[in-house]
């Protein structure tokens, strides 16, 4: 690979590529350069080496770029090369100040010949628009400075103005562009064996995978490179194996020094602080993950978003708008792939991952199950547990009919919600009529079922949590989650672990296929399927 206009030095590429081997007697090269041009070399092997070795120390601050703004040009490329990794350590750290204060320094740096901004330059340019959530154009930015990187034969700029664009569109909800994206750069990043691009393209792919509803995969990913990964990265990949479903033990458990490691302990707060029923504290760890997370906007916008799926005192139409309909019952599918959010199961068969608040006078709406001790502080709370049915139409029409409080559902739609399919009265009449009847058994002394002129109403006698069997997590996603655990199945067993149907086996095992999330292998007569993320490698096409 060409030397990068930043980092011209052999020795950094070693580096960022994980090569370590001679480390010692690179260091000792570096003492033949005069005073400030050695070191502003050392400066930038320690930048390089946080983000690539466990065993080194933190990241300096930028202020340490300050004594070669006016260097020679020798020790301003040095230089410059230490802030690209400073750069890139504030992205990974959620530290927003720390970014554009090296972004300057990086400014003052630059020749004042220069026909055009560095690359370097252009990236954290581009990163402080992200950070700010200002992406309305960071997708052109992107393709602008993949073109210019590509040219200037910059593996790095290449890989990271792929995530760039990546991250834009996950900004923008656009999961499909994201996602295609995201496997890129990790790829990439692969071929090209740079590990600092390989990290961020990586907790980049498990972002995504777990925003799409996938979050065992992102977890899969995540644990990957969370045992080899500095500290630097140890806050994100903790931040989205929180959001994923797992529990982290490492930073958390050491001084949080990092902004993204403070953000992830919060996160954590929140999540314990609900499933254990303790208000006070949940406001507390609430505020607080506000506060840590307020340097990147994308962070700040999930933790908005999850208190809002969590605290039933919120209002379904005081909720951020990505949230609204999934609060109201409108829509299935959590906001932000907060689903690998689950809690513990009500029941054997229970795969549901939210519930329907439903009290006398107050509007409903759905919260996610892991919350529902917050409610213990209201009083008595009546648990209805999902039913081991494996439809479960009477549990889906109940949440349905609570979800549309006192304006009610007419025959028509509630029998549309709950069998997914046009009621027509001369053919399903008797059907709604059993299935309002089950209902009204479903309830009994918890709520009442009027039926009125072709409209039913919920009325709750107290404080109602309803399963919604509409919000579960994916058939395919459970499964990912089975094969991982048993390290392969065959279509029956899987089938008998979830409680589904063969049939609904087989097809959600050949979605996996089709997608690459899984591998298909024989054992004589039987077949076999295992776990596999397809992040092969892809060059940069220099």
């Amino acid at each position: 690979m060409a030397a990068q206009e930043d980092a011209p030095v052999e020795l950094l590429t070693a580096i960022r590529a994980g090569d370590l081997r001679d480390l010692e007697r690179s260091f000792q090269r570096l003492e033949t350069l005069d005073a400030v041009t050695s070191q502003a070399a050392k400066l930038a092997f320690r930048c390089g080496l946080a983000l690539v070795d466990r065993a080194a120390p933190p990241p300096p601050p930028p202020e340490e770029l300050s004594p070669f703004v006016r260097a020679s040009p020798d020790a301003r490329r040095w230089a410059r090369a230490a802030s690209g990794d400073l750069e890139r350590a504030a992205l990974i750290r959620f530290d927003r100040d720390a970014l554009a204060r090296c972004r300057d320094f990086h400014h003052a740096l630059v020749d004042d010949d220069a026909e055009h901004p560095s690359l370097g330059l252009r990236r954290a340019d581009a990163w402080l628009l992200l950070m700010d959530g200002r992406v309305e154009d960071l997708d052109e930015l992107g393709k602008q400075l993949f073109v210019a990187a590509s040219a200037a034969r910059d593996a790095s700029v290449v890989i990271d103005a792929t995530s760039l664009r990546a991250l834009a569109a996950l900004a923008n909800d656009n999961l499909d562009e994201a996602t295609a994206l995201s496997r890129r750069a990790s790829r990439m990043a692969r071929t090209e064996g740079l590990r600092p691009e390989r990290y961020l393209a990586s907790i980049l792919l498990a972002r995504v995978r777990r925003r799409a509803g996938r979050p065992h995969l992102s977890t899969r990913i995540l644990s990957a490179i969370a045992p080899i990964a500095p500290r630097p990265w140890q806050g994100w990949i903790a931040w989205e194996r929180v959001l994923s479903g797992s529990r982290p033990e490492s930073p958390l458990a050491q001084g949080l020094a990092e902004p993204s490691e403070r953000a992830a302990e919060a996160l954590l707060g929140v999540l314990d602080r609900a499933a254990a029923g303790d208000l006070e504290g949940f406001d507390a760890a609430g505020a607080r993950l506000a506060e840590v997370a307020a340097g990147f906007s994308s962070m700040a916008r999930e933790g908005r978003v999850l208190i809002s799926t969590l605290d039933p005192r919120i209002s379904a139409d005081a909720c951020p708008d990505v949230a609204v309909a999934w609060c109201r019952g409108d829509v299935s599918e959590a906001p932000l792939g907060l689903g690998g959010l689950v809690g513990p199961p009500d029941g054997p068969a229970d795969s549901t991952i939210a519930s329907v608040v439903a009290r006398p006078h107050v509007a409903p709406r759905r919260i996610l199950r892991i919350a529902l001790p917050l409610l213990e502080r209201e009083g008595k709370v009546l648990r209805l547990s999902r039913t081991r049915l494996r439809r479960g139409r009477v549990d889906t029409a109940v949440a349905a009919l609570a979800l549309a409080g006192p304006r009610g559902l007419r025959d028509e739609e509630l029998f549309l919600r709950a069998y997914e399919f046009a009621f027509q009265p001369s053919i399903h009449a008797g059907i709604l009529d059993v299935l309002v009847h089950r209902m009204r058994a479903r309830l009994e002394g918890a709520a009442t079922v009027h039926r009125e002129a072709s409209v039913l109403r919920l009325e709750p006698h107290g404080l109602l949590a309803l399963s919604d069997p509409r919000c579960v997590e994916h058939v395919e996603d459970r499964l990912v989650r089975l094969i991982a655990t048993l390290g392969g199945v065959t279509t029956r067993r899987a089938a008998r672990e979830l409680d589904v149907s063969v049939r609904t086996a087989q097809l959600a095992l050949r979605r996996l296929l089709e997608s690459g999330d899984c591998v298909q292998s024989r054992d004589g007569r039987r077949v076999h399927y295992t776990v596999e993320d397809t992040t092969f490698t892809e060059p940069t096409r220099f």
